[in-house]
C-alpha cells in the first residue's frame, strides 16, 4: 500500500481519518470503500508530489479528471469523489487545512438508466403458477404476488411481520427507507394467495415443532427469509415460467409502477405507494410510460402510417 511508504504530511491524516470514522461506527462496507477511494487519492498525490493536503481546488480537479481518463464509470467516480469530499471536509473541520478545496467538487454527469421491468404478459406468466400444494410452493406464490401487487422493496417484503397484515382492509403496514411507515393496499387475488400461504405456514411450523415467530416469510429452518433467498427463488421461478428476462426482485417493483402508470394512475399516487420521498424519483417511470404512449399513438393516429 502507498500509505505505508509515504511520510508526513500525507499518510498520517488519512490514518487518523479512518480511525475516527471507525469510532463513529461506519459500517465495514463503508470503511472498505473509503479506504480504497482514499488509496487512489493518495497514489495520485504521491505521483504529482503534493506537499500536503492544503491544496487548491484546481489541483484537486486534476484527480477528478484522472478518474475519468482511467475509464471508471460515472457511478464509481461519483462514489470516490463523495469519499474525497468527506475526507477534505474532515481535514477542514479538524483544522488540518485552511480552506476546503473539495467544497465545489462536482460529480460527473450520470448516465440515466431506465429501470428493468417485465411486460404485463411476462408478469402474468411468472405469477400464473400451479396451485400451491406445500409450504415452499405457497411461499413462492405469495412472495411473488405481493411484490407485484404492492410494489414493495425486497427488504420491505422480508421485513414484514404478521402484525403488519391488515387483512380486513387488504393493506400492508410497511417500514420503508429512513424507517418511514406507509400503508400499501393489495388486491383480492393477492389476498387469496396470502391466505393460502398463511395456512401452509402454520402447518409447517406445527409439523416441525418450530417456535412461533413474528416474521411473515420463513426459511426452511423457521427463521426469517433473506433478500438473497428471494433472489434465488425468483431466478428459479423465471426459469420454470419460461420467462427469458433475467431480472431482480426489484424489477417487480418497477413493473408494478410502470404498469400502473401505463393504465392511467396518477404519478403522485404511485409515489405514495412506492414510498418515494421525492416525486423526481418516481418520474423515472414516465420515460417507460412514454414508450407505451408512443406505440399507442402510432397505432391510433390516422396519419401515423404512410
Amino acid at each position: 500500500m502507498v500509505a505505508g511508504k509515504v511520510a508526513e504530511p500525507l499518510g498520517e491524516p488519512i490514518t487518523a481519518f479512518h480511525l475516527e470514522q471507525r469510532a463513529r461506527g461506519v459500517s465495514a462496507h463503508t470503511e472498505r470503500a473509503q479506504r480504497g477511494d482514499l488509496e487512489k487519492l493518495l497514489e495520485h498525490a504521491v505521483r504529482w508530489k503534493w506537499p500536503g493536503w492544503d491544496i487548491t481546488p484546481r489541483t484537486l480537479r486534476g484527480f477528478a479528471l484522472e478518474l475519468g481518463e482511467r475509464g471508471l464509470d460515472p457511478a464509481s467516480q461519483a462514489r470516490i469523489l463523495s469519499t474525497v469530499r468527506t475526507y477534505f471536509r474532515w481535514l477542514w473541520d479538524t483544522r488540518r487545512i485552511a480552506l476546503n478545496p473539495a467544497s465545489g467538487l462536482r460529480n460527473p454527469k450520470q448516465i440515466r438508466r431506465l429501470p428493468a421491468f417485465l411486460t404485463e404478459g411476462e408478469s402474468q406468466s411468472l405469477l400464473d403458477l400451479p396451485p400451491a400444494t406445500d409450504f415452499p410452493s405457497a411461499r413462492l406464490a405469495c412472495l411473488l404476488e405481493l411484490l407485484y401487487a404492492s410494489g414493495l422493496r425486497v427488504s420491505e417484503l422480508v421485513g414484514l411481520d404478521l402484525q403488519d397484515l391488515l387483512q380486513d382492509q387488504r393493506t400492508l403496514r410497511v417500514l420503508g427507507k429512513g424507517r418511514k411507515e406507509r400503508l400499501v393496499p393489495y388486491h383480492e387475488r393477492a389476498a387469496e394467495v396470502l391466505s393460502a400461504y398463511l395456512a401452509h405456514r402454520s402447518a409447517f411450523l406445527a409439523a416441525r415443532t418450530l417456535p412461533v415467530t413474528p416474521a411473515l416469510f420463513l426459511n426452511q429452518r423457521g427463521g426469517r427469509l433473506t433478500t438473497t433467498s428471494v433472489r434465488t427463488l425468483l431466478r428459479q421461478a423465471l426459469v420454470a415460467a419460461s420467462v427469458r428476462a433475467r431480472i431482480s426482485p426489484h424489477a417487480l417493483r418497477h413493473s408494478f409502477a410502470t404498469h400502473l402508470l401505463n393504465r392511467g394512475m396518477d404519478l403522485r399516487a404511485i409515489q405514495e405507494l412506492l414510498g418515494h420521498a421525492s416525486l423526481s424519483t418516481t418520474q423515472r417511470y414516465t420515460h417507460l410510460g412514454l414508450d407505451e404512449l408512443a406505440r399507442t399513438y402510432e397505432k391510433a393516429h390516422p396519419r401515423a402510417k404512410a
